[in-house]
């Protein structure tokens, strides 16, 4: 399938042979989803690295953009180049951990923290762009009661709550993120990765994914998230304007968005 990544309404269709070499030749900079479409877990998919290589080899400028937060930029370009897929820097790679910090750093005030429901690849994320974070990592409840896990203690510099992908989610986290957003109100802001609900393996397996977590913490606060990952433009084609030095986003050549 693939989306021209313009200003206008969303197109996507998928490609039959005509089709792809037209919107192949007119695009300098295509766009890849990742999981489930290049790679399943830590297998590539067959003919996706020989593929890739030749757009490479044709000149093409090629980008990947995944909502997969588990990973930061740098850990994206290695698993590229470990498949068998053309070198990549980190400045080619958009993932939802790098967009969600770069969110967080033009929205939030200088000096405020998000307690951080993720991945150290997500923290290292923050603390790339200056971000300050808490919470990554496993936690426990406070005390044996509700009323313990109730008044455990909120850092008075968090206004925003970040849900990445987190394999130490638990009902002591989801407390405490529910706190800080039932006390800063809207002014505490609740920001999700993705709303991917699986993500797929090798041999057709998957596992949950972000969408599920997203989920747990919005049903708790009743309020809806904003998702920087795909399908929100927040998440890839309106940072390609720092692929082409000199040039703002509106002047670059048109990407093309291939998943």
């Amino acid at each position: 399938m693939a989306a021209m990544a313009g200003g206008g309404p969303r197109r996507c269709r998928r490609l039959e042979a005509e089709a792809a070499r037209a919107v192949l030749g007119a695009a300098d900079t295509l766009l890849f989803d990742c999981d489930g479409v290049l790679w399943r877990g830590e297998a590539a998919v067959g003919g996706a690295a020989a593929a890739l290589g030749r757009l490479a080899a044709a000149g093409k400028r090629l980008c990947y953009v995944t909502n997969n937060s588990s990973r930061t930029r740098a850990a994206y370009t290695e698993k590229l180049r470990r498949l068998g897929f053309p070198p990549a820097e980190p400045r080619h790679v958009f993932g939802s951990a790098y967009c969600a910090a770069r969110y967080l750093r033009q929205a939030l005030p200088l000096g405020a923290a998000a307690y951080v429901l993720g991945s150290p690849a997500l923290a290292a994320e923050l603390e790339a762009v200056g971000v300050p974070h808490l919470g990554p990592g496993p936690a426990a409840l406070p005390g044996p009661a509700p009323a313990d896990w109730a008044q455990a203690p909120l850092d008075p510099a968090v206004r925003a709550v970040l849900v990445g992908f987190d394999e130490h989610f638990s009902y002591a986290k989801l407390c405490q993120a529910l706190r800080y957003l039932l006390r800063g109100g809207p002014d505490c802001l609740l920001v999700g990765t993705n709303r991917d609900h699986r993500l797929p393996l090798e041999g057709g397996t998957a596992i949950p994914g972000t969408g599920c977590l997203v989920k747990a913490v919005e049903t708790a606060a009743q309020r809806e998230a904003f998702i920087v990952g795909k399908p929100n433009r927040t998440g890839g084609p309106q940072h390609t304007s720092q692929l082409h030095p000199g040039h703002s986003g509106s002047s670059c050549p048109l990407p093309c968005f291939l998943q």
